[in-house]
């Protein structure tokens, strides 16, 4: 269950102003695409709640405590083949001040989708998404099992590059980001991250707290 190079990706795939970054969220972009991201920051404010900037509000809040501390409890490595990773990829768990992120890449000779979950701490709500939706160059407003979600990032490579952030609370969030090179036959990144995202809210309702 660990060893392999490991990918994932909330950002853009190259570079990219520092703002920009929650749709970076965690150090997995780094592992997969070498470049650096800052974590996207809330808004300043002053006393009180902040400001929403209209993210829907989360009707029934899942308890996210336990995938957060241990980021590949969120999806199992069966799941993850099942949303396009090749059989036999292994991951491996990152974490760093930003977050924590668990990464599927399947082996150099293997055709495959790249796949990363991550729960970003910098992120602390769909709602920081939706105040930086202006410098996304997609924003692409859905749901998921009841669930408010968006399709962003700040470059638009979605035949092999795709990032869905899923609000499962108003205050929690996470992303399944998918990277599959375009490689014939390969599912759609977009529909491949919208099936990982699918298995981690399963996996939240029927076991939160492992």
């Amino acid at each position: 269950m660990n060893g392999t190079r490991a990918t994932g990706g909330l950002r853009a795939q190259r570079g990219g102003p520092a703002r920009t970054a929650v749709a970076c969220a965690t150090l997995a972009c780094l592992v997969l695409t070498g470049a650096s991201c800052a974590p996207a920051q809330p808004p300043p404010g002053g006393s009180g709640a902040p400001e929403r900037t209209g993210a829907p509000r989360v009707d029934e809040p899942l308890a996210t405590e336990a995938k957060r501390a241990y980021p590949c409890a969120s999806l199992t490595d069966a799941q993850a083949v099942a949303a396009g990773a090749p059989p036999g990829t292994e991951h491996r768990a990152l974490h760093d001040g930003t977050g924590a992120a668990c990464l599927w890449e399947p082996e150099a000779s293997a055709e495959g989708a790249k796949i990363a979950v991550s729960w970003p701490s910098d992120t602390p709500d769909l709602d920081v998404l939706y105040g930086l939706r202006d410098e996304q160059a997609y924003f692409e407003e859905t749901t998921l099992q009841g669930y408010p979600a968006v399709f962003a990032n700040q470059n638009d490579r979605r035949d092999r590059h795709c990032v869905l952030y899923v609000g499962v609370s108003d205050d929690a969030v996470f992303s399944t980001a998918v990277d599959t090179f375009g490689e014939d036959g390969a599912p759609g990144p977009c529909d491949a991250a919208r099936k990982a995202a699918g298995s981690v809210v399963d996996n939240l309702r029927q076991d939160p707290a492992a």
